[in-house]
């Protein structure tokens, strides 16, 4: 939407690994092991029912395939074929994925051998799938539109929209939209924000229900094979620029003798040149993810917990080019030897208060209602990045929200102690109160702002 192009400014390395964690007790330990790979249920990629159509996705202002990445790992323990789950990415910021969707969906059903695709939209990429329908020979392709939070009513194919009393971005309202349209499905969530619209276990729910008539069988992750497949792209926030030969490195935090010392990668891989990587790792490993330039330039460190079943969709977002975005997110950020900057975001939706959700780092809760509101007013937005950090260099945390969070992300004023190596304990608790625990390293704000992809535990 024209608001959210105004609005977000966020430059983040985002992961999008769906997992949980454990550790001990004592925050200056070394990291626990991670779970055991006890998996009560385990429903891999080869068990999928090639059956079911591919599903392409439009993301929205500043997205990627992130935005929708949770649904796709409920529908791939339900065994849809995660391989067909796909996304288009593009310049947000004012660029159009026109050709470039018409291209995947064409190469989709090329290689997949279906006449048809179910395609899905989320804000502003509600607008690019709405001009895709348009036309009537592209409209023959589409089985089902799926329209998150947006206003295309799908052209005249069958529609599933999905909005939620919660969320009122740009002109769209709160509430059903195209209640009254003979070919549309409108399903209205009750808490959702404007992300987890396209995000959520009941907007999973929704889909699911919708493209095959009956109910999910599981509605929480479950285990897929093991290694796990991470199938992916290193690019730019916001405008999907792809970080040609980019380097990657996996440690595994449990073997890690130190919380800065580094020595040989359990993994690295490298990505070609068009930021695309595919690599295997271990299921239920606790990893820190490390990317870094072709010039050899730090890009940060992530920190997505172990990965639980293969994903396709995988992200690693890093800095944008763009100095006006950086101007006005990390550029803000103040960088100190003396204190951490970490960059949060929640992989199934905002962070709000309001929704139960908290953060407690070292045993502090991060979360307020003013860091972390529920969108109630034009103008206002709920916070898909939240950057903490000592804002006045008082050596304590005042909270509050130091910019934001009228534009999808905040700054908010949390001291973490960075003057010596230790580990930092992060717990993270769910609208479902669901709940993880990890720990990552206490890296100096001066030389990485490290990512925390809080999971749909």
């Amino acid at each position: 939407m024209a608001e959210e192009a105004v609005h977000l400014r966020s430059v983040l390395l985002g992961f999008c690994a769906l997992a949980s964690s454990a550790c001990s007790d004592d925050g200056d330990a070394s990291p626990a092991p991670g779970p055991s790979d006890n998996c009560p249920v385990v429903v891999t990629d080869a068990e999928c029912d090639k059956s079911l159509r591919p599903f392409v996705f439009v993301h929205g202002t500043f997205g990627s395939a992130t935005e929708v990445s949770n649904i796709a790992h409920l529908m791939g323990s339900n065994g849809y074929c995660q391989e067909r789950f796909v996304a288009v990415e593009y310049n947000s910021l004012g660029g159009a994925p026109d050709a470039q969707l018409a291209a995947l969906i064409d190469q989709v059903l090329a290689d997949t051998g279906f006449d048809q695709v179910d395609l899905a939209g989320h804000s502003q990429g509600t607008g690019h799938a709405c001009n895709y329908l348009s036309d009537a020979a592209r409209r023959a392709k589409v089985a089902h539109y799926v329209n998150f939070s947006g206003a295309c009513a799908g052209q005249g194919v069958p529609t599933l929209s999905v909005s939620s009393e919660g969320d009122g971005v740009g002109q769209l309202p709160r509430g059903p939209i195209h209640p009254g349209a003979d070919n549309v499905t409108p399903v209205t969530l009750e808490n959702e924000d404007h992300v987890a619209v396209a995000g959520s276990k009941d907007a999973f729910i929704a889909v699911y229900e919708y493209l095959f008539d009956k109910e999910p069988q599981y509605t929480t992750i479950q285990c897929g094979q093991n290694p796990v497949i991470l199938d992916g792209k290193v690019v730019t926030f916001g405008d999907n620029e792809p970080r040609a030969g980019a380097t990657i490195d996996f440690f595994e935090l449990e073997k890690l003798a130190a919380p800065w010392e580094r020595g040989t990668p359990h993994k690295t891989i490298t990505a070609d040149s068009t930021g695309h990587f595919r690599i295997e790792l271990s299921r239920n490993v606790l990893y820190e993810v490390k990317v870094t330039g072709s010039d050899g330039e730090l890009l940060g460190y992530g920190y997505p917990g172990p990965f639980v079943r293969s994903n396709y969709l995988t992200r690693f977002l890093t800095p944008s080019l763009n100095p006006l975005i950086a101007d006005s997110s990390t550029n803000r950020v103040v960088r100190s030897a003396n204190h951490v900057g970490l960059v949060a975001r929640y992989v199934a939706g905002a962070l709000r208060k309001d929704w139960g959700n908290s953060l407690k780092i070292d045993g502090q809760e991060v979360l307020t209602a003013e860091n972390a509101p529920r969108r109630e007013q034009p103008g206002e937005s709920s916070v898909i990045g939240s950057f903490m950090y000592d804002a006045n260099e008082n050596g304590q945390s005042d909270l509050g929200a130091v910019f934001g969070p009228a534009s999808f992300l905040v700054g908010t004023d949390v001291f973490l102690d960075a003057k010596t190596p230790r580990w930092m304990r992060i717990e993270w608790t769910n609208e479902e109160n669901r709940s993880i625990v990890m720990k990552v390293p206490n890296w100096p704000s001066e030389r990485n702002l490290a990512s925390l992809n809080l999971p749909y535990p």
